[in-house]
């Protein structure tokens, strides 16, 4: 090898080398690197925003191929809140989650933390969303920082259950009721069917209601019970926050971050026990649904 391009590829090495110390990348951009890389951002596909900030959730690595890493950055309508998503273990599915899921999280990831306040709470401001291929038969599910998303379940589903999917998942991470149990002395645990209902009223009902995907019919009247979870939950807190107490969701998220989740909340808020309020939901859908024009 000459002199001259020994030297040009030396200053090559150099650039290179300087470009990825600097976090320099142009939007819209792809870097592969090897897995093995310790540059926290030598392996992420820039979009929306150039540089992932260094204290945001970073990617976790999923080799496909010959081990690239394909994540997208983006920030919420607000600005206050970023996320990534982390498509490389299913890279065909890039293209929906921007056009489709991007922007229902830029949209309800803000108004999902609006609506679940707490005196002192602060929400996650950056977040991950990860595509998988080790989720079985779980469509999703979401913990420290991070939702994580069955890659088949997806491509099944990208057009019909998948966004609110998500919406329910997104809760969940501002829900984060399970750090006061381990770190404050007598503090109570929420029970799942109200965690979960909790996730599912702000799916049906406030984010696609005209899905009503939330509803009892006589398909499932037999198994309505408040404390049945997720959707047949979710209707009963609906229905307790338009005849009882509009205010009472958020009542139920702050004592369940903070704690002291008990059922007199529900006594001082509705002036009715839970079982009490959860024979009268059940007892006005039997009404109406023996009525003549009923129907499911």
């Amino acid at each position: 090898m000459t002199l001259f391009w020994k030297i040009l590829l030396a200053c090559l090495v150099f650039s290179l080398v300087t470009a990825a110390k600097c976090g320099v990348l142009h939007s819209d951009e792809t870097l592969v690197a090897s897995p093995s890389s310790r540059n926290a951002f030598g392996n992420t596909f820039y979009s929306e925003i150039d540089v992932i900030d260094v204290d945001g959730p970073e990617p976790v690595p999923a080799t496909i191929g010959a081990g690239e890493r394909i994540v997208r950055a983006f920030e919420t309508d607000c600005g206050t809140f970023r996320f990534t998503i982390d498509a490389t273990a299913a890279p065909d599915l890039m293209e929906w989650a921007e056009t489709e899921l991007v922007p229902v999280v830029r949209q309800w990831y803000p108004k999902i933390v609006e609506m679940l306040p707490s005196e002192g709470f602060v929400a996650p401001r950056r977040f991950t969303l990860q595509f998988r291929n080790d989720m079985g038969g779980t469509p999703a599910s979401a913990g420290g920082g991070r939702v994580n998303m069955n890659s088949a379940w997806f491509r099944r589903e990208r057009d019909r259950e998948a966004r609110g999917c998500v919406v329910h998942e997104l809760v969940h991470l501002v829900q984060a009721y399970g750090r006061t149990p381990r770190t404050t002395p007598g503090a109570t645990r929420t029970p799942s069917w109200l965690v979960e209902g909790i996730a599912d009223y702000i799916r049906w009902f406030l984010y696609e209601p005209e899905a009503k995907g939330a509803e009892i019919t006589q398909r499932n009247l037999a198994r309505a019970r408040y404390d049945a979870s997720y959707r047949i939950s979710a209707n009963f807190l609906n229905w307790v926050v338009n005849h009882h107490d509009q205010d009472i969701i958020r009542k139920l998220n702050a004592a369940a971050r903070q704690g002291r989740y008990s059922e007199e909340i529900w006594k001082e808020s509705t002036g009715k026990t839970l079982q009490e309020l959860g024979d009268q939901w059940k007892k006005e859908h039997e009404a109406r649904l023996t009525t003549p024009e009923s129907s499911d």
